[in-house]
């Protein structure tokens, strides 16, 4: 399929690059802070607001998180498809940065800032509008900003590289949903619907700023252009688009492999808030100290992991990742109420092992799919790719909730008590599947899938010697 000739700025900015600035990857990686913030603190506490804080019944809290994600079967591709073709002398993508970052930022600050209703119905129908509105604000954003590293570098490793940054960004966004807030609702009240009115206003600030900056300061970043109009209806290039990326055996393998892994990773972090005040009967505080040390850890580790994967392979770097993140899992089966300090910090401290390699091997092997692709078929799919990658992403993150809630109601969990109040055996058990054994279990599964994934440096590199071989 032939390409469209580049405008002069297209020109310019399309070169062949092996090594990005510094401050590039740095300011464009600034934007991972909002969105961490945006998805760790709607994720992480959008059950338990929900179901404690405005008292929906958990089912039914579930229930509308994951619907409020099936919008997202219809944004995802159209978005991805949208940046894949639009034009701007700013690039395809910076454009949705912008206006993706007052939504996104809006639509946290509509969440929880949500009135309680008399009627519950009432209450989950404004929630059901407000994470809709979120669901399309992150589209808008994420997709267009993670399709960007594929156009600004062809380096194999310097794909890791912005990744490492990006993962710094994230483990400090991760640091303020997970332990600045638990801190901030522990400090002012985490029962107190004031409280999170709080968090969501400045939250959304920060969320805010953090977008912002990574759309002004990739201003110079290298874009390509957008694919020569086609004859075609829209409709047919975007089921050609999407068969074309349903197609790559590599992307499919890879998808497979997020899809298991985030299933335990949302399921682990729908009940995490739970289990901690009801089966391991610690505060939000425990909890805030637990994310605090986790962002430290993977801060640590995002850079061991990045040199390990030069050395020995993205596929051995995510192999250890994954492995760690089992052991992780299954050893809070072996916790008990009145867990202490060290043993929940000694937990954090290998998190980042497991979370870094997890984000920053799986993003750069994306990226590698991505030019992989191009340098086979001279089309850019950027968007295409990250639209199915980020849909599998928010797949899990509503189905987590959905399969918690669910759990909590069957046991008999009431939601009229305060949180913090130990509700039996029964809840413990749904919160130890929630947390343990079930993403144990996903992670296991994403490790076998793991074995299959075989695209290598030198695969790529023969594929664009064979692509610039015919268009000479």
């Amino acid at each position: 399929m032939a390409t469209a000739a580049p405008t002069e700025a297209g020109k310019r900015t399309a070169a062949p690059t092996d090594r990005l600035p510094a401050a590039l990857k740095l300011g464009w990686a600034t934007g991972a802070f909002g969105v961490a913030l945006l998805m760790n603190g709607i994720a992480g506490l959008i059950l338990l607001f929900s179901a404690s804080v405005l008292k929906i019944d958990p089912w039914l809290a579930g229930l509308v998180i994951f619907l409020a994600k099936l919008i997202d079967v219809v944004t995802d591709p159209a978005v991805g498809f949208w940046s894949d073709r639009h034009k701007s002398p700013r690039g395809r993508r910076r454009p949705f940065l912008f206006w993706g970052a007052f939504m996104a930022s809006a639509s946290f600050a509509m969440i929880f800032t949500a009135p309680s209703f008399e009627n519950q119905y009432v209450t989950a129908f404004y929630i059901f509008a407000a994470l809709t509105f979120y669901a399309i604000a992150y589209t808008v954003y994420n997709i267009p900003y993670m399709a960007m590293p594929a156009e600004m570098t062809d380096s194999y490793h310097e794909r890791s590289s912005i990744h490492a940054y990006r993962m710094v960004f994230i483990s400090l966004g991760g640091m303020v949903a997970g332990a600045g807030v638990k801190f901030v609702l522990d400090y002012l009240g985490a029962t107190d619907p004031s409280s999170w009115r709080v968090v969501g206003i400045v939250c959304a600030v920060m969320i805010l700023v953090s977008m912002l900056i990574a759309y002004f300061s990739t201003a110079s970043a290298r874009f390509t252009a957008p694919e020569a109009d086609s004859d075609k209806s829209k409709l047919d290039q975007l089921r050609g688009e999407f068969s074309a990326v349903l197609g790559n055996r590599h992307f499919v393998r890879l998808i497979g492999v997020k899809f298991t892994q985030l299933m335990g990773v949302q399921t682990m972090g729908a009940g995490l808030a739970y289990f901690f005040v009801q089966y391991l009967e610690r505060d939000f505080q425990a909890l805030g100290w637990f994310f605090l040390v986790v962002s430290i850890s993977t801060i640590i580790f995002a850079p061991l992991l990045v040199r390990f994967s030069k050395a020995y392979g993205k596929k051995a770097a995510y192999y250890i990742a994954a492995g760690v993140n089992i052991l992780y899992a299954l050893s809070w089966s072996m916790a008990e109420p009145g867990e202490p300090t060290w043993a929940i910090v000694l937990r954090a401290s290998v998190v980042g092992i497991a979370f870094g390699g997890n984000v920053i091997m799986a993003m750069s092997m994306l990226t590698d799919i991505i030019n992989q692709d191009a340098g086979q078929t001279g089309v850019r799919r950027e968007g295409a790719f990250t639209a199915l990658y980020s849909f599998v992403e928010k797949l899990t993150g509503a189905i987590g909730p959905l399969i918690v809630g669910v759990a909590l109601t069957w046991v008999g969990f009431n939601k009229d008590l305060p949180f913090d109040v130990p509700q039996g055996d029964n809840v413990n058990t749904a919160l130890l599947l929630a947390v343990s054994w079930l993403p144990a279990f996903f992670y296991l599964i994403a490790v076998w899938l793991l074995s299959g994934y075989n695209l290598t440096e030198d695969e790529i590199n023969s594929d664009k010697k064979t692509a610039s071989g015919a268009t000479t």
